[in-house]
């Protein structure tokens, strides 16, 4: 569901998660003492973290192809209020919402043309001919995000300038700009005058988080249920499967964390998911019936989840690194070292210790942030003035 951007709200438990985790991270830090701990987060109970096989049939990742009816039906609901005063469509969203990928889809299933991000000779300069003719044309174009298309540098702001101006002034015909929540919020900044209209979808709540899970494993019998007392996690589909168990409040406490955005949920949904050990998937051979797979699925309480958290101590080049990724939605060592100021070894030692914690991971575009990362990465940047984004 995509919503005006000032209607997008947080799951409504987010405001109390958000103080109960901020206080856990600062006591957390304070001791720096459990960091990269190598403890056993089960208890030494008979359930293991379910294997690559298991995953891909419990929760496999998400087809972003599912959720382009209600992306077209709001594109072409937009156009037609909007299209008269506003040509190209902005949809902003916090990263691991899926929307680049779903724009990349949309481009394919419209036959719509889809814009390369610019090298950085393009980035740099108003004239790059090669890449201002890709907006040439009748067909309805699609730059899938904003934040590949600028850097933090002096020279770095000049192509999305003249490109905001060249939106506002109707000399692009119809598009649609995907952008990173955090890019959107620089620019904002730096051009409080702006005024496009804006789409944005709206967080998962704890209901549409489960109805999501659950869709997403392979098989309709599946049932998620909470190791210690076995009570649901995601309401079975059957109404009658219901009585007698209660529902267990771990995807509020997910829907909190995550903020709402897909990703970042499903990646930790994966990593609370247990089997246990002889209920590994058995695959026939041929002429053969393959071994019936287990229905239950098993979940670890909340509270013995280990997220990933920051290294301790105070580190400003850490921050540096972090705000700038999630900027421009992944960067290289040279780059980063052009956006931070910061020397290529602070950059080396920092994106190491990072590694370490889970934080960020090799990306096509250099690093990037990890999405089970990122509500530790968010709060993190908050706590040490930088301005985050609006979600």
């Amino acid at each position: 569901m995509f919503v005006p951007l000032d209607q997008w709200s947080l799951p409504t438990t987010s405001v109390h998660r958000t103080l109960r985790d901020a206080i856990s991270s600062f006591l957390e830090r304070a001791r720096q003492t459990a960091w990269l701990a190598e403890s056993d987060e089960e208890g030494g109970d008979a359930l293991r973290p379910l294997s690559r096989r298991q995953l891909s049939r419990w929760a496999p990742p998400a087809d972003w192809q599912s959720g382009l009816v209600g992306m077209t039906d709001a594109l072409d609901n937009w156009w037609e209020r909007w299209g008269t005063v506003q040509t190209v469509a902005f949809l902003v969203a916090p990263p691991f919402s899926g929307i680049g990928e779903s724009l990349e889809q949309l481009c394919r299933e419209r036959g719509w043309r889809l814009i390369e991000p610019p090298d950085d000779r393009a980035i740099h300069r108003t004239d790059a001919v090669s890449w201002w003719s890709q907006f040439d044309g009748e067909t309805t174009w699609v730059l899938p995000e904003l934040g590949h298309c600028w850097l933090r540098t002096p020279a770095g702001l000049t192509l999305v300038r003249r490109l905001l101006g060249a939106i506002a002034a109707g000399e692009l015909g119809q598009g649609v700009i995907g952008c990173s929540s955090w890019t959107w919020q620089f620019w904002r900044h730096l051009m409080p005058e702006l005024r496009f209209s804006v789409m944005t979808p709206q967080a998962y709540d704890h209901v549409r988080l489960g109805r999501w899970l659950g869709d997403l494993a392979q098989e309709p019998s599946s049932h998620f249920r909470l190791t210690t007392n076995g009570s649901w996690v995601v309401p079975p589909k059957a109404a009658g499967e219901q009585q007698n168990h209660k529902t267990s409040a771990f995807l509020r406490d997910l829907a909190a964390w995550s903020r709402g955005i897909p990703e970042v949920a499903w990646s930790t949904w994966r990593q609370a998911l247990r089997a246990q050990p002889e209920a590994e998937v058995v695959e026939g051979t041929a002429g053969t019936t393959p071994v019936r797979h287990e229905s239950t699925c098993w979940v670890v309480p909340w509270d013995q989840l280990t997220l990933p958290s920051l290294p301790p101590g105070e580190s400003r080049p850490l921050a540096f690194v972090l705000h700038a990724l999630l900027m421009h939605q992944g960067l290289d060592e040279e780059h980063l070292r052009q956006t931070t100021g910061l020397d290529l070894d602070d950059i080396h030692i920092s994106l190491h210790s990072l590694r370490r914690a889970e934080l960020v991971e090799p990306h096509p575009r250099g690093w990037f942030v990890t999405a089970r990362g990122y509500p530790a990465i968010r709060r993190y940047l908050q706590t040490e003035g930088f301005a985050v984004d609006g979600f």
